[in-house]
């Protein structure tokens, strides 16, 4: 099995862009159909959809944007990028944080996980993008729980160490995963 802690093994996956300030036409579900400035930088690819990373001047912070719901863009012109708008200010993007797996406690025979996923020892670290990490844990269908209370069969694998995910602003994403479970254990 590959080590999909190593960021050159993931080119199709994310890719750094710069791009200069947009318009964009682009449909949410909280807000409908609004027309937003953003700053993009990246692009990336959650397994099922891909998202622009970009700078939210309306919301005034980094913010992912699917490409698909943005139906009209258009260079902006005679607007600076402020420097605080840059990529090397967006900290979950440029945090990477270290996810520790295991076969999911109900599972009767871990060995077999252990065997699907390449883990040793008990547990498998996956380094990846806190901006990302959300979706990562969605794709593998991860228990993120701090209980590990979700019992489908399609729940194989469990976050350890799901504090790492507190303040990750996507983290409601990640399967089971509860900010208010983890707050008490997240230490600074």
């Amino acid at each position: 099995m590959s080590d999909v802690s190593d960021p050159d093994l993931r080119p199709q996956q994310e890719r750094q862009v710069q791009f200069a300030f947009s318009l964009v036409r682009y449909h949410s579900f909280s807000s409908g159909s609004v027309e937003r400035e953003i700053v993009p930088f990246a692009l990336a690819f959650n397994g099922l959809r891909w998202h622009v990373r970009a700078f939210d001047r309306r919301r005034e912070k980094f913010s992912d944007f699917v490409l698909t719901r943005i139906d009209s863009a258009d260079a902006g012109t005679g607007k600076s990028i402020e420097d605080f708008e840059r990529s090397e200010h967006d900290l979950e993007w440029n945090r990477v944080i270290e996810l520790e797996l295991a076969p999911h406690p109900k599972e009767e025979y871990p060995y077999i996980v252990e065997m699907d996923y390449g883990i040793c020892a008990r547990k498998l670290k996956v380094r990846v993008r806190a901006a990302l990490a959300p979706y990562f844990l969605r794709q593998w269908i991860v228990d993120c729980s701090e209980g590990h209370h979700l019992s489908g069969a399609e729940y194989r694998l469990w976050l350890k160490n799901s504090p790492i995910l507190y303040g990750i602003s996507g983290a409601h994403l990640a399967p089971g995963y509860n900010s208010a479970d983890n707050q008490s254990s997240f230490s600074f």
